[in-house]
């Protein structure tokens, strides 16, 4: 083809570029079209550039499987097409040989994948590469390629090519600002649909993962999955906490999306990850699972970016419509908790469906514990502890009554009539654990929490919060490590806690006085050998092993105390009050040091 008919055919084949402003379609015309027009090339391929990944991927390709190129991904500098955009320069490729040395940096992956796309691994004979540039950046490479045929691009060939791509890349781009603008006002319009119409986040899920046709799913900041396109989906997202817990929580913490290749699961080969904000913080992750190729098309992750905000939305809904509901039950626990007999809101109760004839109550008493935080930040941690709480609380079996009060948060459980005591403290045990492990592990925050005992009444429900709030105050004594504790538990605290605190240091003083005075004063530990040789039910062996000492040294304290005592032996009733007043040491927080201000 002679220059005036190459001229020519470039002129018609631009016509053509700008008769439409569909991307895909302009993508598809450009690849026929520089085949036209370079005489002899059999083979095109044409690169984007994803400035957030750093990447050139394959979009749209002649003489290749796509199926098996949109896998590619290459790096600036990487195979020719690389080297082109890296230099922002057209190259020209003269022979087989130069096209191999073009190719020899590329990973064994992506030569992998190029070798099934053309059915086995073979050089060009042949290639030219040209960037396309906008506003002085290369935005992608236009790739050409003889395979086996005994022809050789020229430098005419180049030029040429180079004036096909500097107008190609007005329209590409043209394309690309309008198909953005579609995709986006598109996805961001039937979203808002399935939003106003509350279908609810796993509707609105199912929505954009037919959309963008992938794999979505939501998570909340504490990694619960909200809402997935499919069943399918849902699976997968649950196992992506087990293999990738790390990651997601990183994806939070991110301005932008995010994206991780996955090798630990099987037909997944990465996930894009999308956090969901609201004027403060994160509140969950938008994820799209990649099954066919790694890379996500550019114009569904801006459409997906910007309609991030439905999910924020959505989500807060629905937290508001939870929060309101706990707030309301929070009204009626307070009367139940404030009320006498004669002003108990039954007829409130009763429109909750909670009567005395079918259920038991027990009360529960959170405590934050984190007076050192600063202010902002605790109410902040608190807000999303809040959240946690009423997540967990809404999904538990017993219906649940919440009462909020500064640092102190009060819980009455709705137990069905045949279910045990022992049952539903067990559950509830459970429930505050998972609770203190997401806590401690997502906030920083630690709680205590107090259970009371099981009533069938609801003038019990005062008696049950007493008793929740008394496993509290337990286990804020200085020695308590327990995090969680049933009013059951307390034992012989539940005496001592009754008891005024002077009273109980007379009574440590004048049982334990000269043991823990001895201790202090000589660096002994009679006071722990005394506690644990009780424990062991006066076992010396038993007591040694726990102590790591021999028998004999075990034999010398106890002979020391009885001495320091004046007593002949450990039996009786002395016994009882040295355990009492072990208890009280415990409880006061005393364990090792002498009452001084008796001394």
């Amino acid at each position: 083809m002679n220059t005036e008919k190459k001229l020519m055919s470039l002129i018609n084949s631009m016509q053509v570029l700008t008769s439409t402003l569909d991307l895909d379609e302009v993508l598809h015309q450009l690849i026929n079209e520089v085949l036209s027009v370079i005489e002899g090339a059999n083979a095109s391929i044409l690169f984007l550039f994803d400035e957030n990944l750093n990447k050139l991927y394959a979009k749209t390709a002649v003489g290749f499987d796509m199926n098996h190129m949109r896998a590619v991904k290459l790096s600036p500098g990487e195979g020719m097409s690389g080297q082109t955009f890296l230099s922002g320069k057209g190259k020209i490729f003269s022979r087989r040989e130069d096209t191999q040395q073009g190719m020899s940096n590329i990973t064994p992956e992506t030569k992998e994948i190029y070798a099934k796309s053309l059915g086995e691994l073979t050089y060009p004979t042949s290639t030219l590469c040209v960037p396309l540039i906008s506003k002085g950046s290369s935005i992608g490479v236009l790739t050409v390629d003889i395979f086996g045929k005994n022809v050789v691009f020229t430098n005419d060939d180049l030029k040429l090519l180079e004036t096909f791509a500097t107008q190609a890349s007005i329209a590409v781009e043209n394309a690309m600002l309008f198909s953005q603008n579609e995709r986006s006002t598109k996805i961001h319009e039937e979203l808002s649909k399935v939003s106003l119409s509350q279908g609810g986040l796993t509707e609105i899920t199912e929505t954009l993962g037919h959309l963008v046709k992938k794999d979505v799913a939501i998570y909340n900041e504490f990694l619960d999955v909200l809402g997935a396109c499919s069943s399918k989906c849902e699976e997968t997202a649950k196992q992506m906490i087990t293999h990738g817990e790390s990651f997601l929580h990183d994806a939070m913490d991110q301005v932008g999306f995010s994206f991780y290749p996955i090798h630990s699961l099987e037909g997944i080969k990465g996930i894009y990850c999308f956090p969901i904000r609201t004027d403060t913080f994160v509140i969950g992750l938008l994820t799209v699972f990649m099954r066919e190729e790694i890379v996500l098309d550019p114009l569904d992750r801006v459409a997906i970016e910007q309609a991030n905000t439905i999910f924020a939305l959505e989500m807060s809904r629905q937290e508001r419509l939870l929060f309101n509901d706990f707030t309301y039950s929070g009204y009626i626990l307070d009367q139940l908790l404030n009320n006498s007999a004669d002003k108990l809101p039954y007829k409130k109760l009763a429109k909750l469906n909670i009567n005395e004839n079918h259920n038991q109550f027990i009360v529960a008493t959170l405590s934050i514990n984190d007076s050192a935080l600063s202010l902002n930040v605790a109410s902040q941690r608190k807000q999303q502890l809040y959240r946690l709480i009423y997540r967990s609380l809404s999904r538990f079996d017993y219906k649940t009554l919440v009462l909020d009060k500064n640092t102190e948060m009060m819980l009455l459980f709705i137990l069905p009539d045949h279910v045990t005591e022992k049952e539903g403290l067990d559950r509830l045990k459970r429930l505050f654990a998972r609770l203190n492990e997401t806590t401690s592990k997502t906030l920083s925050l630690t709680l205590r929490a107090g259970l009371g005992r099981v009533t069938s009444e609801f003038l019990g429900v005062k008696t049950s919060y007493r008793d929740a709030r008394r496993s509290v105050q337990y286990m804020q004594t200085a020695t308590s490590q327990k995090e969680i504790l049933s009013y059951d538990e307390l034992g012989p605290y539940r005496l001592i806690m009754r008891t005024d605190k002077d009273e109980l240091e007379d009574y440590v003083y004048d049982i334990l006085g000269p043991i823990l005075n001895y201790d202090q004063k000589n660096q002994t530990e009679l006071f722990k050998t005394l506690k644990v040789f009780l424990e062991c039910n006066q076992n010396m062996t038993s007591s040694a092993s726990q102590l790591f000492v021999h028998t004999n040294t075990i034999k010398y304290r106890l002979n020391t105390m009885k001495e320091i005592l004046a007593v002949p032996s450990f039996e009786g009733r002395l016994l009882f009050n040295l355990q009492l007043g072990i208890y009280i040491c415990e409880y006061l927080g005393v364990c090792g040091n002498p009452t001084n201000d008796q001394e």
